[in-house]
């Protein structure tokens, strides 16, 4: 037997403690308890001890070949050819670019296209769900926490890692942009390069406790990210206002379980629908222990990012009016309980997301009932969203010019 079939991690809870009661009415939408089976919690357990073989086995081997200094040129050049799966290197970069490169046979790129135009014509509706619910909500997930401590991202400030991600996410959420050579799925796969980078620095180290944490960036964590951004950014969308159909959940979906197989997620791990999302996202609770104190300081690092932000005029007064935006949005979308547990304070409370969501629904549906309308919805959402990660770009280099300048002097 290997670990993964003998030691159950500390962050898992005990498969007595899973067994919660489900509301009646949230198990006839679902079609089922949250409570996980025998055969999900040993899937549960296994996933926290699993990688992502293809992506590892390689990493493994160009550090093996170069131990002081792994040689990634082939893997680079690889991506930048016409047709990656063409390019002569090493056996494992082979069999990782197949692996990622002819896409599987499930895959509805009439779907997928839709689920890119309904997200574009959210506009920044999609990007403050991503910031606000999403990203935020994700910290109370502890386990997630631990990597990015460990890394030293927190000392990098909420400015790049709230860029970085949003860049990845407007390379991918765009028409062809997944399709095998696309600029969606080659940046995604350098996404999944660094994983793995991440995933052989900390199993290496001795500041990683494998048998409380499982192995970092395994598949529960992995899933539990890619399902962050279709069934929570569906979610949070409808509180928003958007008015989001059976076919606009099915397209998003679809897009992102591509996605989702693209950063090395295991089928076993990838859903169809919203509702087996929130099954799995309910599930993955379990494999994390109660908010603690890398909680608030994450939260307070992204909640705190608006006062750092450079405006042209009424500097003081946009940082804070941005500051308590952002809050009161966080406190709405993600409900009090979740709000509180990050450590902060909203003092307007949801009212200042509450006030925008009437003109956005209402101007969202007339929007999406007049053709020539919609079309040019979805042009301006995206435009929007692209103006939304840009601004978030140039604080990033702002604050990496800042920190370089403190640290010379």
């Amino acid at each position: 037997m290997n670990d993964c079939e003998t030691v159950i991690p500390g962050r898992l809870r005990q498969f007595e403690q899973t067994q919660i009661h489900t509301p009646w009415i949230i198990k006839k939408v679902l079609g089922r308890e949250f409570a996980p089976n025998t055969a999900e919690y040993a899937a549960l357990k296994q996933g926290l001890f699993a990688g992502d073989d293809a992506m590892d086995c390689y990493v493994q081997a160009r550090i093996q070949a170069s131990p002081q200094k792994p040689d990634w040129q082939e893997f680079h050049q690889a991506l930048q050819t016409a047709n990656p799966l063409e390019f002569q290197g090493s056996n494992e970069l082979r069999i990782l670019i197949q692996n990622t490169f002819i896409n599987p046979n499930w895959v509805d790129w009439q779907l997928m296209d839709e689920g890119v135009q309904f997200i574009q014509s959210t506009g920044r509706a999609a990007t403050d769900v991503l910031r606000d619910m999403a990203l935020m909500g994700g910290y109370l997930m502890v386990a997630f926490n631990k990597t990015l401590i460990l890394t030293g991202e927190l000392e990098k400030g909420a400015a790049p890692r709230l860029a970085s991600t949003a860049q990845w996410w407007l390379k991918v959420v765009n028409t062809n942009a997944n399709h095998a050579g696309g600029l969606g799925a080659i940046t995604t796969l350098r996404v999944r390069w660094m994983h793995a980078l991440v995933r052989h620095q900390l199993r290496n180290s001795p500041q990683w406790d494998s048998n409380q944490w499982g192995l970092p960036i395994n598949q529960v964590d992995m899933a539990a990210t890619y399902l962050g951004f279709s069934a929570v950014m569906l979610l949070g969308l409808r509180k928003m206002g958007i008015v989001v159909t059976a076919r606009n959940s099915r397209s998003v979906m679809q897009l992102w379980k591509l996605i989702g197989w693209q950063m090395g997620v295991q089928e076993k791990w990838l859903v169809d629908t919203e509702q087996e999302a929130l099954v799995a996202l309910r599930q993955f609770l379990f494999t994390h222990s109660p908010p603690d104190e890398s909680t608030q300081r994450l939260a307070s690092a992204l909640a705190g990012e608006p006062l750092s932000r450079n405006y042209s005029n009424f500097q003081t007064l946009r940082r804070k009016f941005a500051h308590h935006k952002h809050l009161s949005s966080s406190w709405y979308l993600l409900g009090p309980g979740m709000f509180y547990k990050l450590g902060l304070k909203a003092p307007w409370g949801p009212f200042i997301a509450l006030m925008m969501v009437p003109l956005r629904a209402a101007t969202h549906l007339a929007q999406r009932c007049i053709p020539l309308i919609s079309k040019r919805q979805i042009l301006q959402g995206r435009r929007a969203q692209e103006i939304a990660v840009a601004e978030l770009h140039q604080r990033q280099v702002a604050q990496s010019k800042t920190l370089t300048s403190m640290n010379a002097s």
